[in-house]
């Protein structure tokens, strides 16, 4: 049976606030989740010019869940991104874990925190 893990991702700006989910399986530890998927999302959220640039292209690619099947799914890991906009904080958190990020994340930033994640 693969490893389910799920990922809220919370986003707040000066003009927008929402969180959106995501469900999938085949990572079951929290340096998989930030390393396959979560590191994805921060880096798009981080490249993108406008956060709904971001946002329509999670919609139009399918990659969300609903909140229902969010809420519905017994996950092996549970994990969450944090994304503050108009302050450029950003977050990865599992359980009491939690990494911030100070301004834009880089890919080195994230494989670092994934090696964090991995002791």
């Amino acid at each position: 049976m693969a490893e389910t893990y799920t990922l809220c991702v919370q986003i707040g700006s000066h003009e927008y606030y929402g969180e959106f989910y995501l469900v999938g399986e085949g990572y079951g530890t929290p340096a998989e989740v930030l390393d396959n998927i979560a590191a994805d999302h921060l880096l798009r959220i981080s490249n993108a010019s406008r956060i709904e640039e971001y946002l329509l292209d999670v919609l139009k690619q399918g990659e969300n869940a609903s909140e229902g099947e969010y809420d519905s799914t017994d996950a092996d890991i549970e994990c969450w991104i944090h994304v503050d906009v108009s302050y450029q904080k950003y977050a990865f958190g599992v359980g009491d874990r939690v990494v911030e990020f100070t301004g834009e994340p880089t890919k080195s930033e994230i494989a670092s925190t994934v090696t964090q994640f991995q002791s």
